[in-house]
């Protein structure tokens, strides 16, 4: 199916509040709306399902990837999304401009599913794959806005209303300035416009530019690399950031296909939060949360003092290493091989990459788990009622339930159980009256729960139970994905070097990663009492 972007025109500027400065919300998609598109009407009804919104990106104008979608509601007026946006210059200015009012609308990319069309001739989306939601300067839907970004340090209201008058009167040269930019706007849009009404009218389809899309192959992209081709070269820095953000909606094939693969092999760090580091520098900082007095009561009486609380932050830094290992090949194999050898190199470089990371995330989470369970003041854990092999359905059923209870005074999601193999096995052997109380065939046949043994994942009373590769023996620990961040960059890039003494060249696949535990509240550890 062809994807459809909207997003050309109106402007609609909200308030913006108190907050990180990288988190943005707004309406998306608007129920009811009916607009003029090239293919005729469109409207989205209330009841349209939108599919893969979990994978759905951020976007700058439908074309460049500046974050990760981090929830998307439907609600009585629209589609609601919340979003990230990551740390990297594009990031950083579309922040910058949202701040200062020059940007304050949103459109989506998307593929129809389901759809009818009415006796006026208006299609009514039911159903659609959601690719992407863009900050734009022109969307299709006058409704479709930005209604806020959360800013540090801002507190002023940034939005007026188009009724409003100010006691401060515009200089002529502001106004000269702002003409001339939405003249200049207003020029690109219909030169836009009349060069997709060609192409409409000559049979074509306006094609989206394809990342990647030089090369039909690994192979073919790494024999451009070696001959210093330009778009091979500009193609590699275009990808670094790629690694973190997943985007795969642009990208040609090959490029999207390796990102799968590497997500597959890293399973540890699928379930943290994973964010792009910044350009410049081999240490980050990051802030955490020292102190929390802040506390919501009733007013006593009209007057009277609200409580008063005050939240502390403390600033942290991670290193930022280096993961990455070379290859050589002959100038015979580059020039006179077939493509796939190429292929093969690569791809193992690739999952050499893939492996090391996630070895390191996996320490990383592992030492941190045991500090806050093992530690002798103040430990950060959840006691079991019994040792492991004698725990039961029904106590676990209770650890679930103080666990579940103690994520939401500490205002953490219960997202999920990370367990060691051990841990995991003594689950799968739970019984109930002599019963396996599991199904293992994978298809949820029992309400009460249900494990992949492939994908070594499985779902307890709901809540999903994911093993943990190598976690040393008695590893039981909710997750929050907040509570670690992964930040990388430039995995897997590629970089050539040649000997012409030699007739060989040297490739090597590399990325930058630091991890930190950025909410350690949202680490929950089991512990299972000594000797079990």
């Amino acid at each position: 199916m062809q994807r459809h972007d909207i997003g050309f025109r109106g402007v609609c500027l909200r308030a913006a509040d108190e907050g990180d400065g990288r988190t943005l919300k707004g309406v998306a998609v608007p129920f009811g709306s009916v607009i003029d598109t090239w293919d005729g009407a469109e409207t989205f009804d209330r009841d349209c399902v939108f599919d893969d919104v979990e994978s759905a990106k951020l976007c700058y104008q439908h074309g460049e990837l500046i974050g990760r979608i981090t929830n998307a509601e439907p609600l009585d007026d629209g589609l609601h999304v919340t979003a990230r946006i990551s740390d990297t210059q594009r990031g950083r200015d579309v922040a910058a401009l949202l701040r200062d009012g020059a940007l304050d609308s949103l459109s989506v990319g998307f593929v129809p599913i389901e759809s009818e069309t009415d006796k006026q001739g208006v299609t009514h989306r039911k159903r659609v794959r959601l690719l992407e939601t863009s900050v734009v300067s022109w969307p299709a839907y006058e409704a479709a806005k930005v209604t806020g970004q959360r800013s540090a340090g801002l507190s002023e209201n940034r939005s007026k209303p188009e009724n409003t008058t100010e006691n401060t009167t515009p200089t002529s040269e502001s106004e000269d300035d702002m003409d001339k930019e939405l003249e200049e706007r207003l020029a690109a849009i219909q030169d836009e416009q009349r060069g997709i009404k060609a192409a409409l009218a000559s049979g074509l389809t306006p094609e989206h530019k394809t990342v990647g899309g030089e090369s039909r192959t690994a192979g073919d992209y790494l024999q451009a690399l070696y001959r210093g081709d330009e778009a091979a070269v500009v193609l590699m820095h275009e990808c670094r950031d790629l690694i973190a953000t997943g985007n795969t909606g642009n990208l040609t094939t090959w490029i999207a296909d390796d990102l799968r693969l590497i997500q597959q092999r890293r399973k540890v760090i699928s379930l943290l939060t994973h964010d792009s580091l910044p350009d410049k520098g081999m240490t980050m900082e990051y802030n955490v949360v020292d102190t929390d007095t802040s506390a919501v009561g009733k007013q006593a009486n009209e007057g009277a003092a609200l409580q008063f609380g005050k939240v502390t932050f403390g600033t942290k830094s991670a290193s930022i290493d280096t993961y990455g290992g070379y290859t050589t090949l002959s100038r015979q194999v580059i020039e006179r091989s077939t493509t796939p050898m190429l292929n093969t190199a690569l791809a193992a470089l690739r999952n050499a990459y893939a492996k090391a990371t996630e070895t390191a995330v996996r320490e990383f989470l592992y030492s941190t788990i045991a500090a806050q369970r093992d530690a002798e003041e103040a430990a950060n854990k959840i006691d079991a009622p019994a040792a492991l092999a004698k725990m039961t359905i029904d106590q676990w059923a209770s650890l679930i339930i103080d666990a579940a209870e103690l994520a939401a005074d500490r205002n953490v999601n219960l997202t999920r159980l990370g367990v060691s193999k051990d841990v995991m096995k003594s689950l799968i052997a739970l019984k109930d009256s002599g019963s396996r109380f599991f199904d293992l065939s994978g298809d949820g046949s029992d309400t009460l729960g249900d494990f992949d043994l492939t994908g070594i994942a499985g779902r307890f009373l709901r809540l999903p139970v994911q093993m943990l590769p190598k976690a040393p023996k008695g590893t039981a620990c909710f997750i929050d994905p907040e509570s670690v961040t992964v930040w990388e960059s430039g995995g897997p890039t590629q970089l050539s070097d040649g000997d012409p003494t030699k007739l060989t060249a040297n490739y090597s696949v590399y990325g930058y990663m630091a991890v930190a535990a950025t909410h350690a509240d949202g680490l929950i550890p089991v512990k299972f009492p000594a000797g079990a």
